[in-house]
């Protein structure tokens, strides 16, 4: 850039240093403009309320500062379709012009926009169930235009991956050590006394898990050392279970926390200590693995996958319609993928009603089972494309082999999106639970909408 060009004082004389108002036309033919026409947002605004009132805020007009449902509503969804954090949010309607239009805060020249701190608030509060029901509006409001086809549907499990290290056992022991190391300080700060032995513990498993790590070379001398962490921790768990008894009756409120979070660790140790400990014994992972102590809901999946056998994390079914949208919801780990074909049809009834029924079904290998095939021809499906294991018989002509085909691969294929840097299905940045558990179904919803005003703007041109 040029010196003369620049907007200062010093490199440009004749510009002004009092606030200057300046008029920008934005086309209405602009695609978020086009999608917020298209959007129900009566109802948007009504769940989005309903779920906001269930976590406390001030929907209602009580007393206090009222909840600006009319400024968070399409604040909300404009930073789904855009997949931003708050932070982001916040600076994005600090410079965009058609982000002002889109909430409705352009004519006002002082509007007030909320910061980042608030702004994430008003998207935690809503939740889970809150973004899953929205998702089904938002699919509902596309097949009113003519842009789902109800008649098909493929679905597929997958793995959201998390944002941990590899789970190997010190590593995940030491996890437990850390937090319990943390609880103990913050009530050794609130002047709690007999907390030295444990907190000697907790230095003694860290040093026991670097050995492990640097200085270890065999596999005996490996399984030594883990199982002397083991003895380790069980000392640390007994010793935080006296003190966790000993607070109990305190009112303090970060004497609560602190033994909430010993409590929890107590609780993930009586599960994952057994499964270490088969580990140890058998050299086989145990099933349904806890691999990292803060998320126990993580856990080891078993793909048996060429160049992948496990993959860790969070498992999803997810769902693709005819015309390309989405829906889909967590399973357990390693959950009977024979049930799965079943589970997307409750599913798609959510969406469309009890009584509705696709005409075709795809679904994996994996799905192939006789009474599965039974009740979906129950349940009214014409055309089961469940492929078969081994020498079986399709359950459907050539015809409509080729369809499932190409419907498998759209449906591997979104499941790829999902998880790119756009949507960020896998590694996603939160850390809380009530958050964390709220990305899959967030990306799920942030896809469906871009669909949605993808699928409008072609309908304009």
């Amino acid at each position: 850039m040029k010196t003369d060009s620049h907007c200062t004082p010093e490199a440009c004389p004749e510009t002004s240093l009092s606030a200057q108002l300046v008029r920008i036309e934005v086309s209405p033919a602009h695609p978020l403009l086009v999608l917020k026409r298209a959007l129900p947002w009566e109802t948007i605004t009504e769940v989005m309320t309903r779920h906001w009132r269930e976590h406390g805020k001030n929907v209602d007009g009580g007393a206090g500062l009222p909840w600006d449902v009319s400024l968070y509503v399409p604040l909300v969804v404009l930073m789904l379709i855009k997949g931003f954090d708050s932070r982001q949010m916040e600076a994005y309607l600090a410079e965009n012009v058609v982000a002002r239009v889109f909430v409705g805060r352009h004519h006002d020249i002082k509007a007030q926009i909320r910061d980042h701190s608030n702004i994430a608030r008003a998207y935690a509060a809503l939740g889970k169930a809150c973004i899953e029901a929205v998702t089904h509006l938002v699919i509902q409001h596309a097949h009113g235009f003519g842009f789902v086809d109800e008649g098909v549907m493929s679905s597929d499990t997958t793995a959201q991956e998390l944002p941990i290290g590899y789970p190997n056992e010190p590593g995940i022991l030491r996890g437990l050590a850390q937090r319990c190391g943390r609880a103990l300080m913050q009530l050794k700060k609130r002047g709690v006394r007999g907390l030295e032995a444990a907190l000697d513990q907790v230095e003694t498993i860290l040093r026991s898990v670097k050995e492990h790590h640097l200085f270890t070379k065999s596999k005996p001398d490996k399984r030594r050392v883990l199982t002397r962490i083991l003895t380790e921790v069980g000392s640390l768990i007994s010793q935080s279970r006296v003190i966790t008894s000993t607070v109990e009756a305190h009112s303090d409120r970060v004497i609560q926390s602190a033994r909430s979070r010993l409590v929890a660790m107590q609780d993930v140790i009586k599960v994952l200590m057994g499964q270490i400990v088969h580990w140890v014994t058998t050299g086989k992972v145990a099933a349904h693995k806890i691999v990292h102590v803060g998320i126990p809901q993580a856990r080891a999946i078993v793909r048996n996958k060429a160049g992948k056998k496990t993959e860790f994390g969070l498992a999803y079914l997810i769902s693709r319609l005819g015309g390309g949208y989405l829906f889909g919801e967590r399973i357990e780990a390693n959950a009977d993928e024979r049930q799965m074909p079943l589970k997307a049809l409750a599913g798609y009834r959510a969406i469309f009603g009890p009584q509705a029924t696709p005409e075709l079904v795809v679904y994996d290998r994996g799905g192939d089972s006789t009474a599965t095939r039974q009740k979906l021809a129950l349940a009214g499906v014409k055309d089961i494309g469940i492929q078969p294991k081994g020498k079986r018989p399709w359950a459907v002509a050539e015809a409509v082999r080729a369809q499932i085909r190409s419907e498998r691969g759209q449906t591997e294929g979104v499941i790829g999106t999902l998880k790119s840097n756009r949507y960020k299905f896998n590694k996603p940045k939160e850390r809380l639970w009530q958050t964390l558990e709220m990305a899959g179904p967030r990306s799920i919803l942030s896809f469906n909408l871009n669909k949605f005003m993808r699928d409008l703007v072609a309908l304009t041109q």
